[in-house]
């Protein structure tokens, strides 16, 4: 598998990832759970700093920016490999 492959896979989950976040966010499942912990340790190291482009109280952006900029990054390594 070359790297190009590699980072679209990784981009991939990454992206379910974030998604699965506010999916959880919307059930507001029990604080402690596991599972929820696990999607924000990994996903508030990138979703941190872009809530902070976009401050709008009771309105958190951040998992929709993300998700944009991981398509443009996987359309341009795409591009890139072609």
């Amino acid at each position: 598998m070359d790297l190009a492959r590699l980072a679209l896979a990784v981009l991939r989950v990454y992206s379910w990832v974030i998604t699965v976040r506010v999916i959880l966010s919307w059930v507001n499942p029990n604080p402690r759970n596991e599972l929820l912990l696990w999607v924000i340790r990994l996903t508030e190291p990138v979703m941190a700093p872009l809530r902070k482009l976009i401050p709008i109280p009771g309105l958190d952006l951040s998992p929709l920016l993300a998700w944009l900029l991981i398509q443009l990054l996987m359309r341009w390594i795409m591009q890139a490999g072609a």
